[in-house]
């Protein structure tokens, strides 16, 4: 299956009824996979599509080969997701920046000795028996 096709699915999953939810979904994720600008028109009733109207979009490739244009029936609905320009928005999300960010980020697990641990413990282990004492009240 094409990563398009993966997307539009899981966005059909996670908007379910709401066609505009789905297409900022899938434009979003689309953009920020393979960058540039992304175009998505979702048709509800495919009684509506003509066969007196033809167009074509140019055949694009990402940089990884794979089309730029994905024509997909989900659930009764066609979704068209085509590749608009190659400009990047800028708030795309890009899979280095994230791990850049997490590394950068990262909490440095300090050593505890055990009593320590004990006594953090006893102390949180306190507190909740309190509190359900005096909800028994």
């Amino acid at each position: 299956m094409s990563p398009i096709k993966d997307v539009i699915i899981r966005a059909s999953e996670v908007a379910q009824d709401d066609a505009a939810l789905q297409m900022q979904i899938i434009r979003k994720i689309m953009e920020d996979m393979y960058g540039g600008n992304w175009g998505v028109v979702i048709i509800k009733d495919t009684s509506l599509i003509s066969d007196i109207i033809h167009w074509t979009i140019p055949d694009l490739k990402n940089e990884d080969s794979s089309p730029s244009f994905c024509l997909q029936v989900h659930k009764l609905w066609q979704y068209n997701v085509f590749r608009t320009g190659d400009i990047d928005t800028e708030d795309r999300v890009q899979i280095e920046d994230v791990i850049k960010d997490i590394k950068e980020h990262k909490i440095v697990p300090k050593k505890i000795m055990s009593s320590d641990f004990d006594k953090k413990l006893t102390t949180e282990l306190g507190k909740k028996w309190l509190l359900r004492l005096s909800e028994t009240r």
